[in-house]
Formats: C-alpha cells, structure tokens, sequence
C-alpha cells in the first residue's frame, strides 16, 4: 500500500503528454483490433484475419507491458521511456504500412474475381507506390527511433548506420535475392494476383493468391493448398500463364493416343462428341467456340490426336480436363475404339 501511495499514486498524476498519447492509441487499437485486421487488405481468408489479429495484440501487450515498466519504474538510468516510445513507434509504422496499402489499393488497384471472390487486387502502380510508401515509413520510423534514443550525434548515427549495413551485408544471401526478384515482378504487370500459372521445374499448377517481398503465396491447383515459392523461382524458371492475351482467348487441350486401325473420320466424330459430353458435364468450357481436332504426331504404337477447346476461365483447367478424359472414356466402347495406348507387338509362348 505504501508503494502505491508514495510511488505510483504520485507517478500516474504527473503523466506526460507523450505517455497519455502512447496509453490512449494502444487502448483505441486494441478495442478496434478485430475490426483492422478484417479490413485492411480486404481479407477474405480467416486464418489470414487471426494471423493479422494476433499481431496487433503482441503490439497491444508489449506497448502495454513497457508503457507500465515505464510508468512504475521512475529511474533516469533505466530507459522505460524509451521502450515504450519504441514500441508505440513500431506499432503505429505497422498500422500505416497498411494503411498505406489500402488507401493505394482502393484508388490504383482493379476489381477481379477469383474463385467465386470478386475483390480489389494489385496493379504493377499501385505495387510499385507500396513499395515507395514502405521505404518512406521505414525511413521515418529510423528517424524517429534515432531520436527516441538520443542518437543524435554524427558519431553516434553513424555508428547506427554502419550496424545496420554490417547486418544487411550479413544476411544478404538469405534475403537479397528473393527481395531483388519480388522488386522486379512487382514493378511489371505480367504477373498478377489470380493468375493461373505453371511452373514444370517446381510441378506446381496453381493460382497466384499474394506476391510479396521475399515470397509468393500460391494455391496448389492439383493438391488443394497453399504454397509458398522464393520469388527468385519466378524469375529464374520457365513459367507458364494461363490467362487471356492480346492474341486471342485462353485454350487448352488433351491429347488421346488412338491406334491405326481406327480412321481419322471415325475419330474426328468420336473427339466432338468427348467434346458436346463435357460441355454437359462442365460449365468452364466456352460452347461458342469449336473444338480444334489435330493429328499431332505418329508415333510407334499409336497416332496422337488433340482435340483443342476454349476455356471461359483458367481456374477450371483441371477440372474440365477431366470432364473430357472422361467423357472420352465413356464414349470410347460406343465408336469401338481404345484411347488405351495399343500393343504393337504381342508375346507368344512356345512351348
């Protein structure tokens, strides 16, 4: 009771002005916390929001903790002071660094729909401007930082400096490379989030879900979830899109080997009807188009036909290849044909 009375009664009446601010901005973020994490980004995912949720009440709990050590601790040679103010610094840098990039988002970013979402995504502008408004903010949270702690000296910023280019130099393999990478495809506007991609070197067929600094989060098309590749992947391996062009509609094929005791007419007509029994079955293939039907290759044992379609969106590849593998595989006793690669060559047993 003493120690209430005599220390911390008379501490909490003569409150700065700094330590109100830092106490009330810490109480408006975490009653609003639930409400930031939901919007800022437009998230749709909820383990996303529960991610953002988190964070912001670590920032909550250790502006608190410090704000009261700096509070109950009232001695010049213990920088209470100055760990609160840190703490509220980088809580507040968080906070406009999203900030930032929803303000950005909401005027230069476009309206897509992936996956039955329709939401705001990037555009190579209103990355680019995140990536100016981050180095700004960072810049100015070093700056306040420095003050925070009295490095105000040449001697002293310099020393600040060079520890931090010492720790940059350091860790730049684990980092330098995929940040370059991300600067790159962020700044040019052939990859975008929703994007279907493929990547054969890493067997990865996915939609495109965020790019970031050092990695790109993409959803797994073949296995269902999500993965995350360094950005230096994207540039230093053959990545395909599957995505509308200035040549034309996006398309796709599947390949059948056919023997040769099948005619081309018998199987031209056996390829339109795989193709009018998956348009039944899948809605993602445009019906206005003609199939493409082509005798690709002759190859030892069979012919290689492709029958070649439109998609109306990329997210369906997989499945509507499979509603024609299918639909090839239903029909194939009714034009008395195999899509089973034929035995050239049978062995006989002689006894």
């Amino acid at each position: 009771m003493d120690i209430w009375n005599e220390i911390v009664l008379p501490r909490l009446q003569h409150l700065t002005a700094m330590e109100y601010f830092t106490f009330a901005v810490n109480a408006l973020v975490y009653c609003f916390s639930k409400s930031i994490a939901s919007h800022y980004g437009e998230i749709k995912d909820e383990s996303k929001m529960r991610a953002r949720l988190r964070i912001l009440h670590g920032f909550n709990l250790t502006v608190f903790i410090t704000f009261v050590v700096s509070v109950a601790i009232n001695d010049d040679r213990f920088p209470a002071d100055q760990i609160s103010q840190t703490s509220l610094t980088l809580l507040i840098t968080y906070l406009l660094i999203h900030l930032a990039e929803v303000l950005l988002l909401s005027r230069y970013g476009k309206a897509i729909t992936v996956m039955g979402f329709t939401r705001r995504v990037e555009t190579s502008t209103s990355r680019t401007l995140e990536l100016v408004a981050c180095g700004v903010i960072l810049l100015s949270m070093m700056i306040v930082l420095i003050n925070v702690w009295g490095l105000t000296s040449s001697l002293q910023t310099t020393g600040v400096v060079g520890f931090l280019a010492v720790l940059v130099f350091t860790t730049k393999d684990y980092w330098l490379r995929d940040f370059l990478s991300g600067i790159l495809l962020i700044s040019g506007d052939r990859m975008q989030r929703g994007d279907v991609i493929s990547i054969p070197a890493e067997d990865i067929l996915g939609i495109i879900l965020e790019i970031r600094g050092l990695q790109t989060s993409i959803r797994d098309l073949v296995r269902g979830h999500d993965i995350e590749i360094p950005n230096s992947s994207l540039l230093k391996h053959r990545v395909d899109f599957f995505k509308e062009n200035p040549g034309g509609p996006f398309r796709d094929y599947v390949d059948f080997k056919i023997g040769y005791n099948t005619s081309p007419a018998t199987i031209n007509k056996f390829l339109k009807a795989v193709f009018a029994k998956a348009c039944q079955e899948s809605d993602g293939i445009d019906t206005d188009k003609d199939p493409w039907i082509a005798l690709k290759e002759n190859e030892d044992h069979a012919a290689r036909w492709r029958l070649a379609y439109v998609l109306k969106s990329p997210q369906k590849l997989l499945s509507i290849r499979d509603a024609v593998n299918l639909a090839a595989y239903e029909l194939q006793g009714e034009f008395d044909l195999s899509v089973s690669t034929p035995v050239t060559v049978e062995m006989q047993n002689k006894d």
